[in-house]
């Protein structure tokens, strides 16, 4: 669901003003008070304690709304005394129009927050790891078991500043329910008043801080209907209070679930042979994706692991009697991602959404029509992400104690080299017979058993990073692999 913040209504007249500006300006025009007398007077001291801000931080922003024309600067008369008279700020007449009611239709809670003087402190996930040793020789680290103790990542607590807040807001404005956002970096350049190497780096800050859990770069590629798909972004709604849950499968089977479907296909398409899961790899699969870089096959999976999700949430049982699936909503999703339909009504200038760059290719070849191959390319995605799904619901379905049926359930990408051998999924409601967060380690084929964890923060990170909870940015992670 896309909703837009308040603030973002007044861009045409406020887009010269910088990131404090549009924070203080979304304050102004969200909370409640402003919006029933939006006359109300704004004192710079007052409003700066309020929000916990420093005074000039506070006057700098109303300064720049003032040159906007977005607020009205008035100077109180002194009755004769010596001295300037009080200085407060409101909004322009006219803008009355723009305060109706509107409230953060999904995530609201964290919305308001993060526009509030409330003091946002989180764990820094830190800058050196220092790798776990394997309990017995020749276990595998990368899906370690359980330790118990303190994380193994020293950090220290970091404060939300407003700019964050402002960036993690926008995001969170744009995501769905579980928190998934497809935006590219001009696009929240443009929103936030901030340069993109900015942004960048305060994407970063986000996910040292853990509001960020995963994160696919977008690209360019020929392979999708825009010729680009747009970075993907998997935000931490839980950084208040829990709202779903979360549940982990390790499998027994290590060796048999190292690879994921992309890893196999970029395989087919490097050597020419082979197959997926033991099948053949169909032609216009390897037609399509032959050649590319392999950002395109970790991407061409969160495609297949946000399909599935869909057929986890609506077909449930289906899956589990192994009856045939037909989803035609779902066939339209992969349709719009892969098919280059020809284009209806004017080109659109100056699309925020896209901005071109040196990367950017000809969209995809695959045509709608006749002579093309796209319908059968298509059917043969959706057959990929049956198989993603079914293979979530044998593994989670060995909790056969909990009606999984009934909730919605996403796919959470866990660490690209796991393969399926540990895989997570996000869920709403919180069900019966599972905790808000669960571990299931498969001992014997068919039989887990719980982790002894409440919550996500209890494991050490590296098991937070195999499982798609927590992320470090790149510089972090070749700075580690240094060590």
């Amino acid at each position: 669901m896309h909703v837009s913040l308040n603030f973002e209504r007044y861009l045409n007249a406020a887009s010269a003003c910088g990131p404090d500006a549009r924070f203080l300006l979304e304050v102004i025009v969200g909370v409640p008070e402003c919006r029933h007398k939006p006359r109300q007077a704004i004192r710079i001291k007052s409003f700066a304690k309020t929000l916990g801000l420093d005074e000039t931080v506070v006057s700098g922003g109303l300064s720049e709304l003032v040159a906007a024309g977005v607020l009205e600067r008035l100077i109180a008369p002194r009755g004769g005394q010596v001295g300037r008279g009080k200085v407060t700020y409101v909004l322009c007449p006219g803008n009355e129009a723009w305060l109706a009611d509107h409230t953060y239709p999904q995530h609201a809670e964290l919305l308001q927050a993060l526009f509030s003087g409330a003091d946002m402190t989180f764990s820094v996930l830190g800058r050196e790891l220092r790798k776990a040793e394997p309990d017995e020789p020749g276990e595998d680290e990368a899906v370690a078991k359980f330790k118990k103790g303190k994380n193994l990542l020293s950090g220290g607590r970091g404060r939300l500043s407003i700019r964050n807040r402002l960036l993690f807001a926008v995001l969170l404005s744009r995501s769905d329910q579980f928190g998934e956002v497809q935006i590219g970096v001009p696009r929240l350049a443009w929103l936030t008043g901030m340069k993109p190497e900015q942004v960048k780096t305060r994407l970063d800050r986000l996910m040292m801080l853990g509001l960020i859990r995963r994160h696919i770069p977008g690209l360019s590629s020929k392979v999708f209907a825009t010729g680009r798909i747009e970075s993907t972004y998997f935000l931490n709604i839980d950084a208040l209070r829990p709202q779903g849950a979360i549940a982990v499968h390790i499998t027994g089977d290590g060796d048999g679930k190292n690879f994921t479907h992309a890893d196999l296909l970029r395989r087919d398409c490097t050597n020419a042979k082979g197959g997926i899961l033991g099948v053949e790899t169909p032609n216009s699969l390897v037609s399509l994706l032959a050649g590319q870089q392999s950002r395109v096959f970790l991407v061409f999976q969160n495609l297949l692991y946000r399909y599935a999700s869909r057929l986890l949430s609506c077909h449930w049982q289906k899956l589990a009697a192994d009856l045939p699936v037909e989803d035609s909503e779902l066939i339209a999703w992969i349709a719009n991602d892969f098919i280059k339909f020809p284009k209806s009504g004017p080109a659109v200038e100056n699309d925020l959404e896209h901005e071109a760059g040196p990367d950017d290719v000809e969209a995809s070849f695959l045509k709608d029509g006749p002579d093309g191959a796209a319908d059968q390319t298509c059917a043969q995605i959706y057959e990929l992400a049956l198989e993603v799904a079914h293979e979530y619901r044998s593994r989670f379905g060995q909790v056969n104690w909990v009606d999984f049926a009934t909730a919605d359930i996403r796919i959470l990408p866990t660490m690209d080299d796991l393969g399926y051998r540990a895989i997570t999924i996000l869920f709403q409601p919180v069900l019966v017979g599972l905790d808000r967060f669960s571990v299931l380690a498969e001992r014997t084929r068919g039989i887990v058993e719980l982790w002894p964890v409440a919550n996500e923060t209890d494991l050490v990170l590296q098991n937070r990073m195999d499982f798609g909870l927590v992320s470090l940015p790149r510089k972090v992670r070749r700075a580690m692999r240094k060590q």
